[in-house]
């Protein structure tokens, strides 16, 4: 799963790559809008940042351009310019939500987390991964064809993880779709819902192993034996 930056400042660009690339992100950077509507156009991406001053564009340009062109992808505006008139012109264009410079980074993490997670619920159609097939409409699920009965949480844990097909799902994102973005919840308490999935998992023979990746967040993976990582 891939976001998409638009930023010049190559310091800032830097910074928000590493460190959504550390959440499990895959970032795409640009330093110019050059060339984005194309990379956008049935590509794979899930969120847009988008810086407001570029060196050959702005990003209110960039962002109604992505709308005239029916990409319905979750954009946040991500700039300098913090005036009532702007955030305003930001969301005229289309944007879906705005943070201005200087910025906490764990709350560009959290915001993108939103963003990303709101995007896959727009997404039609099952969840398919492997043998997996997840209906999140009906809450229902299936393994080779065979039914899978998994309690509520269990299995939006188990559907937020296949929308990635082994691709590292973010601890802070993993909370968010799975207990919502206003929710207080421990570490401990995320762990326990892993450990409880992975059981349920077990008991009824799916070879499917959620992986924890230290600092990182989750993922999934067939079965294979091999021991389990330690908690995320």
């Amino acid at each position: 799963m891939t976001v998409v930056l638009v930023e010049d400042d190559v310091g800032i660009g830097r910074a928000i790559v590493q460190g959504l690339s550390a959440q499990g992100l895959d970032v795409h950077w640009q330093r110019t809008g050059a060339g984005l509507l194309d990379r956008l156009v049935g590509g794979t991406c899930r969120a847009l940042i988008l810086d407001i001053g570029l060196p050959d564009t702005d990003g209110f340009t960039l962002c109604r351009e992505v709308r005239a062109a029916g990409i319905d992808l979750p954009v946040l505006m991500l700039t300098a310019r913090t005036a009532l008139d702007d955030r305003l012109d930001g969301f005229a264009a289309g944007a879906d939500d705005y943070l201005a410079k200087p910025f906490a980074f764990a709350e560009l993490v959290a915001r993108v987390a939103v963003l990303v997670r709101r995007g896959e619920r727009l997404r039609p159609g099952p969840v398919r991964w492997e043998d997996l097939e997840l209906d999140r409409d009906a809450a229902t699920g299936q393994w080779q064809g065979m039914p899978l009965r998994l309690d509520p949480r269990s299995f939006a844990i188990l559907a937020e993880l296949a929308t990635r097909r082994g691709g590292i799902v973010p601890r802070v994102q993993l909370v968010d779709a799975v207990w919502g973005s206003e929710a207080v919840v421990s570490d401990n308490a995320v762990d326990v819902a892993i450990s409880t999935l992975r059981r349920r998992l077990a008991d009824a023979g799916v070879p499917v192993a959620v992986r924890a990746l230290r600092g990182q967040g989750f993922a999934i993976e067939r079965a294979t034996g091999r021991r389990r990582s330690p908690i995320a």
